[in-house]
């Protein structure tokens, strides 16, 4: 099915896919015009860098706090309560005057991000609550194309509204962005604790639908053994330890680590790209970030042709990324850099949707959020000292030469993740011998 005609059948997620874009859109706004304050103010390219260290920081503290409060609350109220509180932090930059009052934006920048680090894992663990199980690919596609619309359309429209009509109505945006989000989240059903019946994707008083064939395909397409739900009090240690006996669960854990640490360096070096190595200048940063962005958004159309392969594409993805950055690192030409660049977004995009709807048909519901949030924690960390030492390698590197080497670690990883899943695949598909004893 066409992910956009998920939405016309699953009205509660086209409000939580609605409001992550009022809430994305309002984020850009207030990031251009942060970036833009604060070297105004100071001149300092230290200063940004901390501006940008301090929205990862939360996550560490937050995230599993966040994730803690998704399982024991109703989620919705959760996220409600998170967009009421960042209305009010979102306007604190409007306070600053001078280059003494730049703690203002390092505090409300902290903030903020606190906010969504208890947010993120609550939105990410009601998803499979709101939808059909025969959708949750389709959903975590469309959470991809989200990112690419934001992406593009928030950054270039963030930029203008910050130039023609200034920072303070940005940040001003920003704010009601966050009021809008809590009125679309109103509608939603409280999503408190698990199903009642262990398995239904929805929430209470809703009866989960017959599963299609495409949704018993990707059903079966989930790791051996595994269930969408815990049984009834079973305790949250022992549904961890469950999970740790899973070896593709495993194997999943190290590429959601791994991507990171490629997502880190090439952050750094897309700026890098357009000013320093084709001389573009923003014009090269605009179009680049579009180029991420439109592949998001084209990722999304493809990720439906896996249904029926999804672990294989969860793994290879990241092997096809690799590949792309190397080629990346290499390029002589600004405009094959741009078309490279939208493959290595495809390649996320897809690989990203298929390792989230895996992850949502395996964890079960009881310690959803906790994981959600443990695993933004851990992913956002290693981004954050990613980030921190490829600005460090830039002073004895060249750009070409880190891309080479993030290229490459992507690729090497994605060949051992790829051999280990074939051979995973090999051994249950051999047949059992009766005489172990040679």
């Amino acid at each position: 099915m066409n992910p956009w005609a998920v939405l016309r059948k699953e009205k509660d997620y086209a409000r939580l896919f609605a409001a992550g874009i009022v809430n994305g859109m309002g984020d850009r706004f207030s990031q251009v015009a942060v970036l833009g304050l604060v070297l105004s103010l100071t001149g300092s390219g230290l200063a940004v860098g901390i501006t940008f260290a301090i929205r990862l920081i939360p996550y560490l503290i937050f995230g599993p706090l966040g994730g803690m409060l998704a399982d024991r609350l109703s989620k919705k109220r959760v996220m409600i309560a998170t967009d009421l509180i960042r209305a009010v932090f979102a306007l604190t930059p409007l306070l600053v005057r001078e280059p003494a009052d730049i703690w203002l934006i390092y505090v409300s920048s902290f903030l903020l991000s606190a906010g969504e680090a208890i947010y993120a894992p609550a939105r990410m663990s009601a998803i499979p609550r709101l939808v059909r199980k025969e959708h949750l690919l389709q959903v975590n596609s469309l959470e991809e194309v989200m990112t690419g619309l934001v992406l593009i359309g928030g950054s270039i429209s963030g930029g203008f509204v910050a130039a023609l009509l200034g920072v303070e109505v940005s940040f001003l945006l920003n704010a009601l962005s966050f009021l809008a989000t809590a009125l679309l989240l109103a509608r939603l059903p409280q999503l408190r604790g698990a199903a009642p019946d262990g398995t239904s994707a929805h929430g209470p008083g809703q009866a989960a639908p017959a599963e299609s064939a495409d949704g018993a395909a990707l059903q079966a397409s989930a790791p051996a053994g595994a269930q969408a739900s815990a049984p009834a009090g079973t305790p949250a240690a022992a549904a961890f330890r469950l999970l740790a006996r899973s070896p593709f669960l495993r194997l999943m854990l190290l590429i959601f680590a791994v991507w990171p640490i490629g997502d880190g360096i090439f952050n750094i070096l897309l700026s890098v790209y357009a000013v320093e190595v084709f001389h573009m200048g923003d014009l090269g940063i605009g179009l680049l970030y579009g180029a991420l962005g439109a592949g998001l958004v084209a990722g999304s159309a493809l990720t439906g042709r896996f249904a029926r392969q999804i672990k294989a594409a969860a793994v290879l993805t990241l092997l096809l990324e690799g590949i792309c950055h190397i080629l990346i690192s290499q390029s002589g030409s600004f405009g094959l850099l741009v078309l490279l660049l939208a493959g290595t977004a495809i390649c996320s995009g897809i690989g990203n949707a298929c390792n989230q709807t895996i992850l949502m048909m395996i964890v079960p519901e009881k310690i959803r959020g906790r994981f959600m949030g443990t695993l933004a924690a851990l992913q956002n960390t290693i981004m954050g000292a990613a980030m921190f030492l490829g600005g460090l390698l830039l002073e004895v590197l060249s750009p070409r030469m880190l891309g080479l080497i993030g290229g490459g670690l992507l690729t090497l990883s994605g060949a051992v993740f790829a051999i280990l899943y074939c051979a995973s695949r090999t051994l249950r598909a051999a047949p059992v011998s009766g005489d172990i004893s040679g």
